[in-house]
């Protein structure tokens, strides 16, 4: 596939359906890896950049023979700024590889359910993204994938700290496990504020939709561990397994007392939602965000026909200005992207309907 094509491709392998995901939209294992004599990417030489991307460029065919999948090097300098938006909206890669595009590279599976950012913070960040709750699958692969880079490079390693990293708290593991969970019910409760001050006292971290230093948009967080070192992959994975199920026990219980107690509220807020949404001809991008919310909400308390998560997931990405630039083929200035945007939203939601209380009630 080719740069162009996944690009142009909006939906992605994390956007499948997956375990828990009326809660849980994805799971994401990263492994930071720096090699040795090498300066970390924030005091490399101009030599010391075309070293490493040689490297990553000649291990392309064995890591393609070794994984039995085709992968492709792509040069973030040779894309365009909304070509790597996309990349960055469907969650392949990070702002900041973006930002060193001069010096920076993505080795991509075609599936694109893997990824190594190079020269990001560190050398290489390896990047497993899966549907649903899957921590224990992400994690095998990932680690399968990091045996075969081991392998060829000489990774930097200590004895003491585990492996080195550009910024010590990723030492240790090297490892940053994170779930993208959806979280409509405790924020319209009240609790969330609490509930995420519990997570942190656990050791974990909760950021917003595009990781740290980002927002929580449309009631979507990301939560993840906060060490790498002194814990092995297991214990972090465990931890945050354990984290994770009482967060979608809580989810899913205050869904269902809120639906016992406000019954009428909430198929107003989703039938409103539905309302505005198949007849809107302008909507900007923070009300589509949290409109987009409210339907996934539906979906979840089983309100809505005709509309799955999968085309949910996909709006994620088709209702971003990179996205809606790219299908118009011109810059579309923000008037012109609402109009654009109201429309594939329109069109999406053609045949999705309120399903009537006596279904609910059966």
């Amino acid at each position: 596939m080719s740069v162009e094509q996944h690009c142009k491709q909006a939906e992605t392998f994390w956007m499948q359906d997956g375990p828990d995901q009326d809660v849980i939209l994805s799971t994401r294992i990263r492994l930071a890896r720096n090699l040795k004599q090498l300066a970390f990417p924030g005091h490399q030489t101009v030599e010391d950049t075309a070293k490493l991307l040689d490297k990553m460029t000649d291990l392309l065919p064995m890591l393609s023979e070794k994984t039995q999948s085709n992968w492709q090097m792509i040069r973030l300098q040779e894309l365009t700024a909304d070509q790597q938006r996309i990349l960055i909206d469907k969650h392949l890669m990070s702002p900041m590889l973006a930002e060193k595009a001069e010096s920076t590279a993505l080795l991509l599976r075609e599936d694109e359910a893997v990824s190594i950012m190079v020269n990001e913070e560190d050398h290489l960040r390896l990047q497993v993204l899966l549907s649903g709750l899957q921590l224990e699958q992400a994690w095998k692969l990932a680690n399968e994938i990091d045996d075969v880079l081991e392998a060829q490079l000489e990774i930097a390693f200590s004895n003491e700290f585990g492996y080195i990293t550009a910024c010590p708290t990723n030492a240790g593991t090297g490892l940053r496990a994170s779930v993208m969970v959806h979280l409509p019910a405790l924020v319209i409760s009240k609790k969330i504020g609490s509930f995420i001050t519990g997570i942190n006292q656990l050791g974990m971290v909760v950021r917003g939709f595009y990781g740290e230093g980002t927002e929580a948009i449309g009631h979507i967080f990301q939560i993840s561990n906060q060490i790498s070192l002194g814990q092995s992959e297991e214990e972090i994975l465990a931890n945050l397994q354990a984290i994770i199920k009482q967060v979608v026990e809580e989810e899913r219980k205050t869904r269902r007392q809120l639906f016992t107690q406000i019954p009428l509220q909430l198929r107003d807020r989703i039938g409103r939602t539905l309302g505005i949404l198949s007849n809107a001809w302008l909507l900007n991008g923070k009300e589509a965000v949290q409109k987009l919310s409210d339907l996934r909400l539906g979906v979840e308390l089983d309100l809505l026909e005709h509309l799955t998560y999968q085309e949910l997931n996909g709006l994620m990405v088709q209702l971003q200005p990179a996205w809606l630039n790219q299908a118009s083929e011109e810059n579309l200035s923000a008037d012109q992207r609402a109009v654009q945007r109201a429309a594939v939203m329109r069109s999406l939601l053609t045949q999705t309907r309120m399903k009537q209380i006596e279904e609910k009630e059966e």
